[in-house]
């Protein structure tokens, strides 16, 4: 009887673990079907040839790519769009800045360079990226995919720490067999992830350090108000669930100098490697005499929303002003500085006097290093070991850049003892706007 009852009792669990078996073999089943018939919906939308792209990268969150679409005249031509869609229920689009070389469409899709696909706002799925296009000789729109006709690889990228839960983004290019054609499509692939040992969420640098004291007043020196401002900044978002970075300490900036922050542990370097998204540079103004007040320098073409909180917040909630300095003024407490057509020329006598050739510097290119230098190719970054005063910046043609923003604390004639007295408040305000927009 008891032989019978086991007997009974092996055959229930068997057919349940077949059941069961079954069961997950079609659950895994119909997501991956459902997959290859959104994938053939859009190859079915898409025309033969593909746009090329020349330049693709991600910038603090934003995703941009450049490029150009040949045989489109310009007479027949109304518009452009990116589009984003999973190929179902999603859909979101882009502007585009465009122009025409003979029947060569160019494209960019970074209006702003931090504005593109926001890729942190983007749930668990996979995405294609197509440029849409509305010409007079069609009802309808025509999509177009894209091939990758750059030097650039494939993007991983990984979203901010959200609630302790974090995203990879793959962004690739691909080549897909299809009713007996080959085309060629971008997708953006994200799954749930941990944040790898590597990877940061934002980096703080503190101005200077080591043999490079920046600015002083008797015995306080810039390099030490920075970085006790960057250690307060990193424990706080620390505690609020941020992943954060040092580009320097009391570890590893005693041999710091002003020409050093290219080489293998300089901060330039440190910053780059952590793959943040966001960077916050602090520095204190010296200036002239009657100069005071908060900067805040932001990188150029870019959206300056988080940059006019910043300022701010920290006005709010502390007694320092915005500054009275008009130059490269934006906003209150904003600014954007490029390089000026007489820096320009200086840099290309330098270059001339040590026999190496200019960099390709233009009005567009970011004075401060602190943000041309981590935005990479998004910021044309150009640090690249021709002039030997300094090192190579290993990073310096990446595609995957920081968005960054250097604090100009105030002046150091003026603002000092606010600077000194009001640091929980300046970073109080620092850390809300943080809150508010990343």
């Amino acid at each position: 009887m008891l032989n019978k009852v086991f007997k009974s009792v092996v055959l229930i669990l068997m057919i349940v673990g077949i059941f069961l078996g079954v069961s997950i073999t079609v659950k895994k089943e119909i997501p991956e079907r459902e997959k290859r018939e959104l994938e053939a919906k859009i190859l079915n939308m898409i025309q033969d040839n593909p746009a090329d792209v020349t330049e693709f990268y991600t910038y603090g969150r934003a995703f941009n790519i450049n490029g150009k679409i040949s045989n489109i005249k310009k007479d027949n031509f109304e518009g452009a769009k990116l589009v984003i869609t999973d190929g179902a229920d999603y859909e979101n689009v882009y502007n585009v800045n465009y122009s025409f070389e003979e029947n060569n469409l160019t494209f960019s899709s970074d209006v702003e360079i931090n504005s593109g696909i926001i890729i942190d706002e983007l749930n668990t799925s996979e995405y294609y990226i197509l440029l849409r296009l509305k010409l007079n000789n069609s009802a309808d729109p025509k999509y177009y995919s894209f091939v990758n006709s750059s030097k650039y690889s494939n993007i991983d990228y990984y979203t901010i720490t959200d609630e302790e839960k974090n995203k990879r983004a793959r962004i690739e290019f691909l080549e897909k067999d299809y009713n007996n054609n080959k085309y060629n499509i971008l997708k953006i692939s994200l799954e749930d992830v941990s944040l790898p040992e590597d990877v940061y969420d934002i980096v703080i640098d503190a101005g200077h350090g080591g043999k490079d004291t920046g600015e002083r007043s008797g015995s306080i020196t810039e390099a030490d108000v920075t970085l006790d401002y960057a250690k307060t900044l990193k424990t706080r978002l620390e505690e609020i669930g941020y992943k954060v970075k040092l580009t320097r300490d009391e570890s590893n900036s005693e041999h710091y100098t002003d020409t050093n922050m290219y080489d293998k542990d300089g901060r330039i370097t440190t910053a780059c490697e952590s793959k943040s998204k966001l960077m916050i540079s602090f520095h204190i103004n010296n200036g002239v005499k009657g100069l005071k007040g908060l900067e805040i320098y932001c990188p150029p073409k870019s959206n300056l929303d988080f940059a006019k909180d910043m300022a701010s917040k920290i006005k709010e909630y502390s007694n320092i002003n915005y500054s009275n300095n008009n130059s490269f003024k934006h906003a209150d407490g904003v600014y954007v500085r490029n390089f000026t057509k007489s820096v320009m020329k200086e840099y290309i006598n330098t270059a001339n006097k040590k026999g190496y050739e200019p960099y390709n510097i233009t009005e567009s290119t970011p004075y401060l290093y602190t943000i041309r230098e981590v935005g990479g190719i998004a910021t044309r970054a150009y640090v690249d070991g021709r002039n030997t005063l300094y090192s190579k910046n290993e990073y310096y043609d990446t595609n995957q850049g920081i968005e960054s923003y250097q604090i100009e604390l105030g002046y150091i004639k003026n603002d000092l003892n606010i600077i000194t007295s009001e640091k929980e408040n300046y970073i109080r305000g620092i850390v809300e706007a943080i809150q508010n927009n990343f």
